[in-house]
């Protein structure tokens, strides 16, 4: 039997130093949302990783909470190109109603687009990676419901906080993707929302190369600027 596909955890931190504290916090929310605004060399970063497949007629997997999904603009969800997998407990089954309505719109645009680009190129053919959504009310269940289908290609697990935690209390492999976001002038984002690992005690930092191959991009972990913030992608796999 094949083990079990690694986990890989895509976030977007800010180290903080709480008064009176030893250790440092790693803010990922504030209110619900992120605690800086959006950062285009992040985004882009999430976008391609998350959307590429491993190989041609795969469809990657990214699994959220219900409240990082609902904090995705209404016009891009379910996200294209990607299994959106939405936990939630609700049951009286709005939440899946809400999902499935938002996706058969979302395909109908995709297919407007797709028809309109196959009429000025003359070409029909799709090999694009599916979009899709499913509804589970726990992450044992997402889980199983995507390891039922065959093409399936990498699992991503995208937040928010909770999801994060059932995460990497799985004994299967687990992966961070994790970038790292300060401000130029070195004053900290306020945060009310942290990610469950401060220290990565127990955890292997990653090289360059490894995470470059995890994401199917380069990623050299050099800290580059965007805006009023700096940036830097780097990696942990847990052992």
């Amino acid at each position: 039997m094949q083990p079990p596909k690694p986990l890989t955890l895509i976030v977007a931190t800010t180290p903080l130093f709480p008064a009176g504290e030893e250790t440092t916090r790693l803010g990922i929310g504030l209110k619900g949302t992120l605690p800086w605004p959006r950062i285009k060399t992040d985004m882009s970063f999430f976008a391609r990783v998350t959307s590429r497949p491993p190989t041609a007629g795969k469809t990657n997997a990214i699994i959220m909470g219900r409240k990082t999904y609902d904090s995705v603009p209404a016009s891009l969800r379910p996200l294209a190109k990607r299994i959106s997998v939405v936990v939630s407990r609700d049951t009286s089954g709005s939440v899946k109603e809400g999902v499935l309505k938002e996706l058969e719109k979302r395909r109908e645009k995709i297919a407007t687009k797709a028809a309109e680009a196959a009429a000025v190129s003359g070409k029909t053919e799709n090999v694009e990676p599916v979009t899709d959504a499913i509804v589970e009310s726990s992450l044992d269940g997402a889980l199983r419901a995507l390891e039922s289908k065959a093409d399936v290609g990498k699992v991503f697990v995208i937040g928010g906080a909770e999801i994060y935690n059932a995460t990497l209390g799985l004994e299967r492999g687990v992966r961070v993707v994790m970038t790292n976001v300060v401000r130029k002038d070195g004053e900290p984002f306020e945060c009310d929302t942290f990610f469950p690992v401060d220290s990565f005690e127990g955890w292997r930092a990653a090289s360059s190369e490894e995470v470059s191959e995890w994401v199917g991009e380069e990623v050299d972990g050099q800290w580059k600027d965007d805006g009023d913030v700096k940036v830097q992608m780097v990696g942990f796999e847990k052992v």
